[in-house]
């Protein structure tokens, strides 16, 4: 080989290696700081909400806030996964690994008819995770799974409409056992199509041998975030908080996160658009519809001048405002002083500009206020119900279960309540009927039962006893030799705090329940139904010192249980 020809390669070499070397630096330089100050090597997968995804030897992803990363972190981190495709605005153009696979390869449940009928993906955007639900009706942990996830699940749609979508891909031997549990179990996530899971490999890793059911939580590209085997309630309630907490990450109303948002955007957003030009973001909004509802504020418009450093310097409130003249001033220094908004970029380079702000204050929804503040990660405490008395069990004629009023779309019994009074039905009939409570001349705060203490219903001497609660699920029937179907039960708890604080219960039951807070009716559900975590949200306010928790649980047949825990703002 002569030496001109060596020389050549030589060259050749040098060039492809100048070439490559950015991507080399960006790639292999996986050296990254964690929030606790070690560093750890790494491969960046993408951001979400406020954390930054890496991939690292376990096996899900690691997750750093993102102001653990210095400016220089930041912008090695955006460039490493700066090949991540973009999140599409309709699902069937979706390019990320996980997603893509799903197109065309879904069915929905048609609740009316009963029946699985193909996902109109056209309709949706593309979700930042997927959800997915595996196992089939035979393999232990999967109905716990799908049971306690749902009514939390349907919450976080509603809360984050768009973010997330579940999916069941199922494990079962057939298309009728794939399909038959999706309809019994009334999904109301995506089902795959069971022909197509073969062709969906993000997904069908998630596979074990032998085959367990699996709670798991993937990036679009089908990168774990949470995996978790439901063996028991517990995994279950710890896994679905792990999920919320995750998803608090995203949430606009999440102040502590806009920081981090803020941090990471003002260092990237110039290589984002170094050739382009963006107008201005808004990070954090300070103004809360609930706050302003109270107000009589029902429309927000203003003109917001952004100098190049982000900061809001003018706020011209508009005339499609609906603020009360006194109110004005105060509400647009609000949005100058606490707006957190990153600066347009003209080809790299922050400059000022405008930002019309408009905010549409929707009518109040105690539910769905209840259920957005049961996900608010922030400033919350728990307080464990492990300790119950229990008085059981009063009889009822079963005829006072059989009028059905209607099936509801999740599968829910909806019974007709029953008007009693003494001159229409027996004393007997008050006394068990639903609507109808054997402390009602006394009220229901005069029930401060002791372990032991007997208590007489229409010729039954009952005495409250002593349970503890497993993972939070109460059996009103262990350990009872009286008849647990056709009945009714009462169960009692005791909390006791420092503050007076704002709560909130969930809980759920087997079958239909009354609950009462310090003497208060809270909650009034008539159903048939099976207990579910979190399956409603009851708002609360605790005072200071001791409060009584009384709850009435009845029962058709079968299982009698509730499954209760409480969390509180913890200021």
């Amino acid at each position: 080989m002569s030496n001109l020809t060596v020389l050549s390669r030589h060259l050749l070499i040098l060039l492809l290696l100048l070439l490559i070397a950015p991507h080399i630096a960006w790639a292999e330089s996986a050296d990254w700081p964690d929030a606790d100050g070690t560093r750890f090597s790494g491969k960046p997968v993408g951001v979400f909400g406020s954390l930054a995804l890496f991939h690292t030897s376990a096996p899900v992803l690691k997750r750093v806030p993102l102001r653990v990363l210095s400016p220089e972190d930041c912008r090695r981190f955006y460039r490493a996964s700066a090949d991540r495709p973009d999140r599409a605005d309709r699902w069937i153009d979706a390019k990320s690994l996980a997603t893509q696979d799903l197109v065309d390869s879904t069915l929905r449940l048609d609740y009316q008819y009963r029946k699985l009928v193909p996902a109109d993906l056209s309709l949706v955007p593309e979700p930042e995770l997927l959800i997915v639900f595996s196992g089939h009706g035979n393999l232990p942990g999967s109905w716990l799974m799908v049971n306690n996830v749902g009514p939390n699940y349907r919450r976080i749609q509603s809360v984050y409409p768009g973010l997330t979508c579940g999916v069941y891909y199922g494990l079962a031997q057939s298309v009728y056992d794939h399909e038959n549990m999706a309809i019994v179990g009334w999904m109301p996530w995506l089902v795959t199509k069971y022909t197509r899971q073969g062709r969906m490999p993000a997904l069908r890793r998630l596979g074990s041998n032998p085959p367990t059911a699996l709670f798991a939580v993937l990036t679009r590209d089908g990168e774990p975030l949470i995996l978790a085997r439901p063996t028991d309630l517990n995994v279950v309630r710890n896994s679905v908080d792990e999920l919320t907490e995750l998803l608090w990450a995203s949430h606009p109303q999440n102040n502590r996160a806009w920081t981090d948002r803020a941090h990471y955007g003002r260092a990237v957003r110039p290589l984002q658009f170094a050739s382009s030009s963006t107008g201005p973001e808004l990070i954090g909004n300070p103004l809360r519809a609930d706050g302003l509802r109270q107000r009589g504020i029902s429309r927000v418009q203003a003109r917001l001048e952004i100098d190049a450093d982000g900061k809001v310097t003018t706020v011209t409130l508009l005339p499609g405002s609906t603020v009360p003249e006194k109110m004005a001033g105060q509400l647009a220094e609000v949005l100058r002083r606490s707006g957190v908004f990153l600066s347009a970029i003209d080809h790299g380079q922050p400059v000022a500009s405008t930002y019309d702000y408009v905010l549409e204050v929707p009518a109040a929804s105690p539910q769905a206020e209840a259920d957005a503040a049961w996900l608010d990660r922030s400033m919350r405490g728990e307080v464990p119900l492990r300790d119950w008395l229990l008085l059981t069990s009063v009889p009822v004629n079963q005829k006072e279960f059989d009028d059905i009023q209607s099936v509801g779309s999740d599968g829910k019994v909806i019974m007709r309540a029953l008007e009693v009074s003494s001159a229409k039905i027996s004393r007997a009939s008050q006394l068990s009927a639903f609507h109808t409570d054997f402390f009602s001349e006394l009220g229901a705060d005069s029930v401060q039962p002791k372990i032991g203490q007997t208590q007489a219903i229409d010729g039954h001497t009952l005495t409250w006893r002593a349970v503890k609660a497993l993972d939070g699920l109460v059996d009103l029937k262990a350990g009872q030799e009286s008849p647990t179907e056709y009945c009714i039960g009462y169960a009692w708890a005791e909390i006791e705090l420092s503050t007076g604080t704002p709560a909130w219960l969930g809980i759920g039951s087997d079958d239909g329940m009354k609950a009462w807070l310090n003497g208060e009716l809270v909650c009034d559900r008539w159903q048939h139904n099976v207990s579910h975590l979190d399956d409603t949200v009851v708002p609360l306010k605790l005072k200071a010192g001791k409060n009584h928790l009384l709850l009435k649980v009845q029962n058709i047949t079968r299982d009698w249980n509730f499954v209760a825990r409480l969390r509180f703002r913890d200021r």
